[in-house]
């Protein structure tokens, strides 16, 4: 089953940050990475204890990112951050069950796996209105990426449940998703609508 992983972003979500975590958590959701890179260190601390008490209560993966120190003194192995974190901080591969590395190129996804990555983040893979200047990757270096590494692919950025058509035939693990998920006002409805978009993909694929 393709996974779904959400983002947290606090300066997109329109209500309670809690309660809009709260919501997320409940949905059939596979985990949540708790991106928050601009939370001081003591701050992001706190973020994560409540995080982890919030993912265990609905049974869901929490992911740190950007903060490995912080994910080893809590003891959460699960972790995300970028190829060059990763390459300055190597060592988080022998504290992290779950690493996964956000990558732009097949290059790169090859050197994540290399240095002990257990998963790929393929961004921004269409357009989105969080990187407005920054063109995205695009389709075929996502297939790129897919074939370069033995490794799970995750596609993130520009995923709705109007554009996931577009990777039909793709052998992503995955999709994380932030934007949509943190401005909606209806959490469930749009898991929802993800998921059936998921489907009606997967089945277009057996088809």
């Amino acid at each position: 089953m393709v996974k779904l992983i959400a983002i947290t972003d606090r300066t997109l979500s329109s209500q309670n940050y809690w309660d809009h975590m709260e919501q997320i958590a409940a949905t059939n959701v596979d985990g949540i990475i708790l991106r928050e890179k601009t939370l001081s260190e003591e701050d992001y601390t706190s973020y994560a204890k409540k995080m982890q008490r919030l993912c265990n209560c609905h049974q869901k993966f929490c992911i740190l990112s950007h903060f490995g120190r912080i994910g080893i003194k809590l003891h959460i192995p699960r972790f995300q951050c970028s190829i060059s974190y990763f390459q300055s901080h190597t060592s988080l591969s022998y504290y992290m069950t779950s690493l996964g590395v956000s990558v732009h190129t097949a290059e790169e996804a090859r050197q994540a796996e290399d240095l002990g990555a257990t998963y790929i983040i393929a961004s921004h893979v269409l357009p989105t209105p969080c990187k407005p200047d920054l063109p995205p990757i695009g389709l075929d270096t996502l297939r790129d990426i897919c074939s370069a590494v033995r490794i799970p692919v995750y596609a993130m950025g520009g995923i709705t449940p109007e554009t996931l058509p577009q990777l039909q035939g793709i052998p992503i693990a995955g999709v994380c998703v932030m934007t949509g998920i943190m401005t909606c006002e209806d959490v469930p409805a749009y898991v929802r609508q993800l998921r059936q978009a998921m489907e009606k993909t997967k089945e277009a694929v057996r088809s």
